[in-house]
């Protein structure tokens, strides 16, 4: 849940930072190889996380399909229709990957309590 807040932060202001001349060396951040990457590592990260607490736990759809929407707004954004765009979709993407992991846990913790 936290590294997909990071990536929220990132994405919604790496453009920010990169404008200001003193950042400008960290420019070999915004290339696409590198955002593809973070993408795929993302995937396996929520792949890992989430799939074990539905296959095991849960048995709740809703992480998953609302992680899934997420990384397709991240996929979407990658088409660099405007700058707006781009940051936009990434960073809703991005939020709402968080918020599939909040309710994964929102799940397992109810759960928990329901076994107590």
């Amino acid at each position: 849940m936290t590294s997909s807040l990071v990536c929220a932060i990132h994405c919604a202001f790496l453009p920010i930072l990169l404008s200001f001349s003193s950042f400008s060396s960290l420019y070999f951040l915004n290339n696409p190889m590198i955002e593809w990457t973070f993408i795929c590592l993302g995937l396996v990260f929520i792949f890992t996380s989430l799939w074990p607490s539905y296959k095991n736990t849960h048995h709740n759809r809703k992480p998953l399909k609302v992680a899934l929407l997420g990384f397709l707004l991240l996929a979407i954004s990658r088409l660099h229709l405007t700058n707006l765009w781009e940051v936009s979709n990434t960073a809703i993407g991005a939020t709402l990957i968080a918020f599939a992991h909040y309710i994964n846990w929102n799940l397992l913790r109810r759960i928990a309590k329901q076994k107590q």
